[in-house]
């Protein structure tokens, strides 16, 4: 009997950090900041010592005390191991929270961006328009440039074909970006207008 009451005490402790942990990792909070300290080995070896000790002199249940005796130290260790082991999971997860979150809000933008339609841009002589992933572009006045990305060239929609670096974009026609690897166009004449939907930077 004493060994399975010793055993739902180590239970009730393993369950206690646990809560504790999770409702660390759940805060809003900037983890390491003053209002969401991170838990460190020091500080979690300190209090399972102390809960060793407590459970060890007698816990108190109704009123009255009732001696246990001491703690087997391989329990103590065993509990040390598992709620390490926790921790890191569960900052392993939060982490990986925090990444999908990330990729969300990016992915979020780049809606905003496209249902935002075609903008008119301007760009100069030497200029180079890099375009996002999935960016469309069509060039209304001008004489420009192809430039080819890592990964292929620029897609010539109206024509059916890609344009690779230093080939002549025919005006009126529809272009796409298919991946973000620095594809775009350079404008080769003294300026040029041109209607672009989606992300795009000009050097």
């Amino acid at each position: 009997m004493k060994t399975k009451g010793r055993l739902y005490r180590v239970v009730a402790v393993l369950v206690l950090f646990s809560t504790v942990i999770i409702a660390n990792a759940a805060s809003s909070a900037q983890p390491g900041s003053e209002f969401d300290p991170l838990v460190t080995k020091s500080y979690v070896d300190e209090q399972i010592q102390k809960l060793a000790e407590k459970i060890g002199s007698g816990i108190s249940t109704g009123g009255s005390s009732t001696k246990t005796g001491s703690v087997d130290e391989q329990v103590v260790d065993n509990l040390r191991s598992d709620v390490r082991d926790l921790t890191n999971l569960i900052i392993d997860a939060y982490i990986k929270i925090q990444s999908l979150e990330k990729q969300n809000l990016e992915l979020i933008q780049k809606l905003q961006t496209l249902e935002q339609g075609f903008v008119v841009v301007e760009a100069t002589k030497g200029q180079v328009v890099v375009l996002g992933a999935g960016s469309e572009i069509i060039v209304r006045s001008g004489e420009t440039t192809a430039i080819s990305g890592m990964y292929g060239g620029l897609a010539d929609v109206s024509a059916g074909r890609d344009l690779n670096t230093g080939e002549t974009i025919t005006n009126q026609h529809l272009l796409i970006s298919a991946r973000d690897d620095g594809r775009g166009i350079k404008v080769v004449s003294e300026i040029s207008y041109m209607l672009i939907r989606g992300s795009y930077s000009i050097q």
